[in-house]
């Protein structure tokens, strides 16, 4: 017998064995082209530099539990900004100068049409020859000819130069202007200069920026004041999409010193030159030199792509000159001013602006530092733009990798379309939200894999509504069997009500967490975490369904909380709903926050109740019938409840009375009048059908008038076609006198029988009264 442990034993604690190994986050990196497991380099706080996928972030944040630390670069200096804001500027300047249309203001017009042209002429597939000389108006007109007549001409030229039919529509608009403008002047007529301006923008603005850019005075400004209008529309629209606004915004304009700073220190590792007044990026030496136990690299996200040339000069932009430049995969850190009325900055170099690579590079590391959790943007801009970043900053800092995780977004397509704004092929947010809510439009993003090409198609729509729906369809049902249990109280019969299908219930959540992970786990693998939610939310329906008045509201309320917190971390929550941790549903747009005000909110469901029991009292003191009252109760249910978005479903609910919920009326409107008019279509065909029996009636009657014996003599036949008849008038003879064969005479005993029953309904018909 062993002895008893003594009070000084300590007690045998056993580690709990790990049944499911936990699902470890890996996102798909540009840099490595693979799933890589995430590893933050400061803990649990994650250093993003634009990183444009909001839905992103906020898993990373909400989710996992980083403390994300969220950059957004603005660029306010760049060549695109520059021309288009002067452009601008001058097309302005031109209106305001110009009250009333001008022989010089269209010879304006025709220089900057005859300048643009050639554009389209070095692109067209074939020679098009001009009919009257040099007249570009006219040499355009047989161009738009072609185009017009040939599309397989069209089609060869957008091969040649994906703008080739943006040019040919600008022209189309400019040579449209120009001719009214000429006409006009020449009759004598109030020409409109803005008509002119506008139609000719196109051409005119270039033009302008090439001959009048100089007299800019302050080009700075300009460009800033073109830029500063366009992030506040851009943050505008961002907020009607729920994204989160950035932790720290950088502009380009305001970081001019500290990029001058960080280019001056790349000449000074040996990774950088200066030519007449610009900074050169050296990629030569930059190549493969050697670091501290590594060696540089250039062209990590795209090395394929380090010899093309046009995707180089493109990242170049287009004011940008040559002078200088060593080897052409070189490029600019700095530029030097090449003109007045380019907006420049001081630098040791010379006046000058920075490079477009250069900004984010300089801007991340000042708030970042050297090493970078997660910089993302969109895949066209993984070379050079991306691949120039990563160089120059790895020269600056020194160090073998600037960027631990490269996100790149697919490209966004409409019906099968790229978007692309230089081709004005897009559309706005204004565009989207007047056609669909913000939830849908995220909702339609997350149904896609975020690093592939998303295509914006009727399908993926059809399919996004569908889902919203049934999630809608699902808190809806959940949240009225809530409020019926509510109203019911505490069960009172001591039964607990937690058998196998409750149980199973939980199960089903416990393993839908863990799929749900997963896929999150799976690089952000949204499209994946959304099925599983509306995998659930089909088992908590079967549920329903089977259990009938007995369910259990208690697993159903955890399961419906733990959907909620999904959908609202993914940013698909609306109103004072998507703050509520222990909420149910997801909300709706238009929901206020706060208590509001209560008198107002009741007064409309308060105003229909007294409606309806004036109606009952007064059917009521008048003797009416229960059938009345029932109709009274049918016009509450069907037409005030549903005005106010209270759905009622006679014998659904536990105790077999009615189960209501709250619905958005136009929900329920919509469905009310498809139903009526379902009826409406029902009762229509019904009386057609009730219309054409009562014809067929009428026919069957009015042929019923011929008394049997009378139906095979004239005038019912024609006169001579018989020449004998037996006692009831069936035929026996023909015309000819001969005996009719046996089977006529069958054929004809069966219509007399047939033709004897029409009769006599005749004959009842006439002694009903009928005429």
């Amino acid at each position: 017998m062993s002895a008893p442990a003594s009070s000084s034993t300590p007690t045998v604690w056993y580690p709990p064995q790990k049944q499911t190994d936990e699902p470890v986050l890996k996102v798909y990196n540009s840099i490595t082209k693979n799933k890589d497991t995430f590893v933050a380099t400061n803990g649990r706080q994650v250093d993003c530099n634009y990183l444009t996928q909001d839905i992103v972030r906020r898993i990373l944040r909400d989710y996992f539990g980083y403390d994300v630390n969220f950059v957004m670069n603005i660029t306010d200096i760049d060549d695109k900004i520059i021309m288009r804001a002067r452009e601008g500027y001058l097309l302005k300047e031109t209106k305001e100068k110009n009250p009333k249309l001008t022989p010089e203001l269209i010879a304006d017009a025709r220089k900057a049409f005859a300048a643009f042209l050639p554009k389209l002429v070095k692109n067209l597939p074939s020679p098009v020859d001009a009919p009257n000389g040099d007249d570009a108006l006219e040499h355009f007109n047989a161009i738009a000819k072609k185009a017009a007549s040939d599309p397989a001409f069209v089609e060869a030229g957008k091969e040649k130069e994906e703008k080739f039919g943006l040019y040919i529509t600008s022209l189309t608009q400019a040579r449209d202007a120009i001719l009214t403008a000429e006409k006009q002047l020449e009759s004598g007529a109030a020409g409109s200069v803005d008509a002119l301006v506008d139609g000719t923008a196109s051409v005119l603005g270039p033009y302008y920026g090439e001959t009048k850019g100089n007299t800019i005075a302050d080009p700075v400004g300009v460009s800033r004041d073109l830029a500063q209008y366009w992030e506040q529309r851009y943050f505008e629209d961002m907020d009607r999409l729920h994204i989160l606004r950035p932790d720290v915004i950088t502009r380009v304009s305001e970081y001019v010193p500290e990029i001058v700073a960080f280019v001056d220190q790349i000449i000074k590792n040996g990774f950088a030159y200066e030519a007449e007044g610009s900074v050169w990026f050296d990629v030569n030496k930059f190549e493969g030199s050697d670091g501290d136990g590594f060696r540089h690299q250039y062209a990590k996200l795209q090395p394929s792509s380090k010899g093309n040339w046009k995707l180089l000069d493109e990242g170049e932009g287009a004011l940008t000159g040559t002078k200088g430049k060593r080897q052409p995969q070189d490029f600019a850190l700095w530029k030097a001013k090449s003109k007045p009325g380019e907006p420049a900055w001081p630098s040791p170099w010379g006046e000058g602006r920075p490079g477009w690579h250069i900004e984010c590079s300089v801007m991340a590391s000042e708030i970042l530092g050297k090493n970078i959790d997660i910089h993302s943007g969109g895949i066209d801009l993984m070379f050079p733009h991306h691949d120039n970043e990563l160089a120059q900053s790895e020269a600056y800092h020194g160090n073998k990798q600037w960027i631990n995780y490269f996100l790149h977004t697919g490209h966004l397509h409409i019906e099968g379309l790229k978007m692309s704004k230089s081709l004005k092929n897009f559309i706005s947010i204004d565009d989207a939200l007047r056609d669909y809510t913000a939830r849908q439009l995220r909702l339609a993003f997350m149904l896609s894999p975020w690093s592939s090409r998303l295509d914006f198609k009727r399908d993926l729509i059809a399919d996004t509504k569908a889902k919203e729906e049934t999630i809608d369809n699902f808190f809806t049902n959940v949240k009225a069997r809530l409020s019926e249990t509510q109203a019911k109280g505490m069960n009172t019969d001591g039964k607990h009500h937690f058998e196998s299908p409750e149980k199973q219930l939980l199960e089903d959540l416990s393993r839908a967490q863990l799929a749900f992970r997963a896929a999150l786990c799976d690089s952000f693998n949204t499209q994946g975490a959304v099925q599983v939610l509306l995998d659930l939310i089909q088992k908590v329906n079967v549920y329903f369904s089977q259990r009938g008045r007995e369910y259990n509201i208690e697993p159903v309320r955890v399961i419906a909380q733990w959907i909620t917190r999904q959908l609202v971390m993914f940013g698909l929550g609306e109103g004072p709903l998507a703050a509520n941790a222990s909420a149910i549903g997801w909300g709706k747009a238009g929901d206020e926050g706060g208590s509001g005000d209560f008198e107002a909110k009741l007064d409309k469901y308060i105003r229909a109740l007294a409606s309806f029991r004036d109606d009952v009292r007064k059917v009521a003191i008048a003797g009416g019938s229960n059938k009345d009252i029932l109709q009274l109760c049918d016009k509450f249910r069907d037409n005030d409840l549903v005005n106010l978005g209270v759905q009622l479903d006679d014998g659904q609910g536990a105790d077999g009375g009615a189960l209501y919920k709250l619905v958005d009326p136009a929900v329920l409107i919509k469905a009310r009048e498809e139903k009526a008019a379902a009826a409406a279509e029902k009762a229509a065909k019904k009386a057609a059908n009730a219309a054409a029996a009562e014809q067929k009636r009428i026919a069957q009657l009015e042929k019923g008038r011929t008394p049997p014996g009378e139906m095979f003599k004239p005038p019912h036949v024609k006169d001579g076609l018989y020449t004998k008849w037996d006692e009831a008038g069936i035929p026996t003879h023909d015309a000819e006198g001969k005996e009719v064969a046996k089977s006529a005479s069958k054929k004809f005993a069966k219509e007399y029988k047939q033709q004897e029953k029409l009769h006599d309904a005749f004959k009842a018909w006439q002694a009903e009264g009928g005429k």
